[in-house]
């Protein structure tokens, strides 16, 4: 008896460390079937839309600055007035912009077709009968605490890809903290 309770604590140990390593796997594959069902509840708890947010804020306010502005290098009085005006607007929209976009139905389509959109009226909600854009999912782990996972739509060039980070939240918790958007394409 007292040969088989240190092999039970080593077991106990060692079935521990494999569900710890395998949390966020496990977390994203609840994530993705919350998505797929529809369930924004399930899926909230997995999500801290605060740090979300601000992350798309960044993103969506240097995109816009840099669209609507000119150049602030520039020498002319002109170019670094458009380049200012762009910076104030594209804070003042994104902001705005990210706070009523980043909902449960954006979050859905993010994991389920690597997209960053919210679903329209004319988009029918996927059903598990309606195929689904074809989604490559990689992933990469930094450190012990964040995993980043790439969605890449077949359709879309190589590095048109939106990231996900998640980020551990307790012992075997994960929420999705980030998403890097890609690359800006010019036409």
């Amino acid at each position: 008896m007292r040969r088989l309770l240190p092999l039970a604590a080593a077991l106990l140990a060692l079935l521990l460390g494999i569900y710890w390593y395998a949390s966020p796997y496990l977390a994203l594959r609840s994530m993705q079937a919350a998505a797929q069902a529809h369930d924004a509840e399930r899926l909230n708890a997995h999500v801290d839309y605060p740090r979300l947010r601000e992350s798309l804020k960044g993103q969506f306010s240097a995109r816009l600055a840099r669209e609507l502005g000119g150049d602030a290098g520039s020498r002319d009085a002109l170019g670094q007035l458009g380049a200012a005006l762009g910076t104030t607007l594209g804070m003042a929209l994104g902001d705005r912009l990210i706070d009523a976009l980043v909902q449960p139905d954006m979050v859905m389509q993010a994991l389920t077709d690597a997209q960053l959109r919210p679903r329209t009226g004319h988009d029918a909600p996927n059903d598990g009968t309606a195929p689904s854009p074809s989604v490559t999912w990689t992933s990469e782990r930094e450190g012990l605490n964040t995993l980043k996972v790439h969605g890449h739509r077949l359709k879309d060039a190589p590095d048109q890809r939106l990231t996900l980070v998640f980020e551990r939240s307790g012992f075997a918790d994960w929420k999705l903290v980030a998403m890097e958007l890609p690359p800006q394409t010019r036409p």
